[in-house]
């Protein structure tokens, strides 16, 4: 039951790949997430955040935070 359930999956991560971005037919390699897949080089790659998250609170209420900066800045 549970090879059911994986195969499965890789046919619905293959069709939904397949969907989002065109795979040379030489490369048929299956990424499971976190994952993703190069088609360049048909290698799977850890992914990353594009930018990093920003942890910090602003407790001033007079002042909120700006996520590009990550810093606490003055309301207008």
């Amino acid at each position: 039951m549970k090879l059911l359930a994986l195969i499965a999956i890789a046919g619905l991560l293959l069709s939904t790949a397949a969907l989002a971005q065109p795979v040379p037919p030489a490369c048929s390699l299956v990424c499971f997430p976190p994952a993703h897949l190069n088609a360049k080089k048909c290698t799977c790659e850890e992914a990353t955040p594009r930018k990093p998250a920003c942890s910090l609170v602003c407790f001033n209420p007079d002042e909120t935070l700006d996520a590009g900066k990550c810093a606490c800045v003055r309301r207008r």
